[in-house]
């Protein structure tokens, strides 16, 4: 520790506290957790122990940047080359610059001239806590190779199970808890994007952690490209956790002067049980981002991919049109098929201009359409991406990531561009501005349907981190020249949520299955970080088209309605029953869409058979609910249903105002729950009794303060 660098630092807000130790060479995150009065010198002097049996005079510290230069044999957090010399850092800090709710600390190592900068940044309002460290190049002639560069920091002991966000295509953002093992977990992924299988978080729990109690640390990277995430239980007892951006070898060279910082490593801890962790989460979020209904009203939308694939046309669109401003819809998304020559899924990728043959007067009168029965106007694109079979590959074969002299890896019969070249970054800016210049257009769905399998530019160097770099930088270029055409992140579904990209995008596709059934697991995988109002949920048709369940609409509505609703189903051809009952659960959604778009998210106690959840008003006077059946229940009814969230001494009116067609005892049942008055502590104690109920469905209540 050098002169003017504290022995330790405190940082808090009204719920949490983090305490850093820079007592020795590198800064060490000693304590992260629920708020502490105060922090003294013995306190974390007490930190210390004693020398273990064969083992090192004094015990390397876990810092935030480990190396075994230090004398530290877990995982390294920080491994750099300079040309064939594989040398380990030592480095020593030398200032530090602390606020009352931020941190910058740097050292240097003399030996290896690098500069290493830890930026560390307390949330006032949420606690959440955001890491960066930069690794800058201080030689005068020499390159230097970041080959790992990873946020590192001790797991407290309690903290002995993990809950991951895994899945696949069609089945993301699964929710899997598991006891965390005594040696290493490692969570790679190498997708080229976020990927559907390893979500960039992971969350520790105690084994007495709960949906509402107990402690829940959560670590998100803030990165749309590979990623990193590892915990290690090293030979001494101590837990590590290391997160950051996965590089590969040659990815990354500073020359002298450069830099290299990682993306935000954010963390976020509650204790009050994984649901309180979910509604810091989302109050970050929102206060980030004013994503909230505060700030801007979403749409009900109707997307045409699942009604027409790539068979639309001018009529067909003015159809499907005229069928949604009927129905109360708000915003019309054209989906693939309307460019030059797109019938399938082989051809046209990077044509970006519209097909004569299906829209001969081009797109602008369908957006003027749109407007004229009150609809916004979206497109969807796919930037990143090109067809072998398009004039722009025809014309730019170079403009390709991949092997430069071996066979390209196709993968849903496209190819990966290379974004970081100058001029395809602004061949695709041109051609998306024009689009957005000539016609009036509110949206994008800005897709990208496969992973970067060959992670090479020309130059045979790993692109991944430049890809990522240039992704960022063509998307923040539409959004400042067009402030006001919201973007989706889409990536064959699931494939690209992450709070990086969130700097850009103002909404998530969570997946490409519609079936009701699993979008309650996918959908509660995305509240358990983001909030409802950046989660797009649609109606599907039934039978869906990736599972081929069929579902009545009463149960595909009742579940899309809780996000950011849309449609996308064929309209035109819904039964008169359908098509009333979509209707309805539109306009539900737009009566309780400033509720659901800003309120606190609660999960209610699970079990296989059936999961419920509420949004509560931030004045706790008023909340919507559901409850949904997976399953047949192995009992004749259902268990009762106790709320959270509600204000125990509050008094309630609970309404069902889901469905509307009950069969006769539910009705009776309605009817009879309306009568009465029900107390906040009656409701989150005793609970709710609730009528018998077919798998598959679900009831919907409203709670307002009597």
């Amino acid at each position: 520790m050098q002169e003017g660098v504290d022995q330790f630092y405190h940082l808090r807000n009204r719920a949490v506290s983090l305490v850093v130790d820079c007592r020795g060479s590198q800064p060490v995150v000693a304590y992260f957790g629920a708020r502490l009065a105060s922090v003294s010198s013995p306190m974390i002097e007490q930190l210390d122990r004693h020398e273990a049996p064969a083992s090192l005079p004094i015990e390397p510290a876990i810092t935030l940047s480990p190396t075994h230069g230090m004398g530290y044999l877990g995982h390294p957090g920080l491994a750099v080359r300079r040309g064939s010399a594989n040398w380990q850092a030592n480095p020593r800090l030398i200032t530090c610059e602390a606020s009352e709710l931020e941190l910058r600390l740097v050292s240097v190592c003399e030996r290896l001239s690098i500069e290493i900068t830890h930026c560390i940044r307390l949330d006032e309002e949420t606690g959440v806590l955001a890491l960066t460290t930069t690794l800058t190049n201080t030689h005068p002639a020499t390159s230097l190779s970041v080959d790992q560069c990873l946020v590192t920091l001790p797991i407290q002991d309690h903290l002995i199970d993990a809950v991951e966000l895994t899945g696949r295509w069609g089945y993301e953002l699964q929710q899997n808890r598991f006891q965390l093992p005594n040696s290493s977990l490692v969570r790679e992924n190498r997708a080229g994007r976020t990927s559907h299988h390893l979500h960039p978080s992971l969350r520790f729990v105690s084994a007495k952690t709960t949906l509402d109690s107990g402690d829940a640390l959560d670590v998100q990277v803030a990165w749309s490209g590979n990623h990193t995430i590892r915990t290690e239980q090293l030979a001494d007892g101590r837990r590590v956790m290391q997160a950051g951006e996965l590089l590969e070898l040659g990815e990354v060279e500073l020359a002298p002067g450069e830099s290299y910082t990682t993306p935000e490593c954010l963390l976020c801890f509650s204790d009050d049980g994984m649901t309180g962790l979910a509604q810091q989460w989302h109050r970050y979020v929102r206060n980030l981002y004013n994503t909230s209904a505060s700030e801007q009203v979403r749409p009900v939308q109707l997307n045409t991919w699942e009604a027409c694939y790539f068979g639309v046309n001018e009529a067909t669109v003015i159809e499907l049109i005229d069928e949604a401003a009927d129905l109360g819809i708000e915003r019309f998304v054209l989906d693939d098929g309307w460019f030059r020559n797109r019938n399938n899924d082989r051809t046209s990728l990077g044509d970006w201009q519209v097909d004569e043959h299906k829209f001969p007067s081009g797109l602008a009168p369908i957006a003027a359409y749109c407007h004229e029965k009150g609809l916004e106007f979206g497109l969807w694109i796919e930037p990143e991406m090109v067809s072998p079979d398009s004039d722009l590959y025809r014309a730019h074969p170079d403009w390709i990531l991949g092997f430069a002299n071996g066979p390209l890896i196709e993968a849903r019969n496209q190819l990966v561009l290379n974004l970081d070249r100058e001029e395809v970054a602004n061949h695709l800016f041109e051609s998306i501005s024009t689009l957005l210049t000539e016609m009036p257009i509110s949206y994008l769905k800005w897709d990208m349907n496969r992973d970067i399998h060959q992670m090479e530019n020309a130059q045979g160097q790993r692109a991944v981190h430049r890809q990522t770099l240039a992704l960022y930088a063509l998307m923040a270029r539409v959004r400042d020249h067009f402030p006001d055409v919201a973007i989706e992140s889409c990536a064959s579904g699931g494939g690209r949520i992450d709070m990086g990209v969130l700097e850009y995008a103002s909404r998530f596709w969570p997946s490409d299955t519609n079936d009701a059934l699993d979008r309650i697991a996918v959908q509660r995988g995305f509240l358990s970080m983001l909030p409802p109002e950046l989660m797009g949920s649609h109606v599907g048709p039934s039978p869906c088209h990736i599972t081929g369940r069929q579902h009545a609409m009463t149960f595909r509505a009742g579940i899309a309605l809780w996000g950011h609703m849309g449609v996308e189903a064929d309209i035109r051809t819904l039964s008169e029953d359908d098509r009333s009952t979509l209707e309805a659960a539109i306009s539900l959604h737009k009566r309780h869409r400033h509720l659901l778009h800003s309120g606190s998210y609660v999960e209610h106690e699970q079990s296989a058979q059936q999961v419920a959840w509420s949004v509560v008003s931030e004045d706790h006077g008023e909340a919507l609910s559901a409850i949904a059946l997976l399953h047949t229940p192995t009992t004749a009814f259902p268990k009762r249903m106790r709320f959270q969230g509600l204000d125990a001494s509050k008094q309630y009116q609970v309404q069902v105002v889901w469905p509307q067609d009950l069969s006769e005892k539910q009705a009776a049942y309605r009817d009879h729950l309306q009568s009465q008055g029900l107390g906040g502590d009656w409701l989150q104690q005793v609970g709710l009794t609730l009528p018998i109920m077919h798998p598959e469905s679900l009831l919907i209540f409203h709670l307002i303060e009597a």
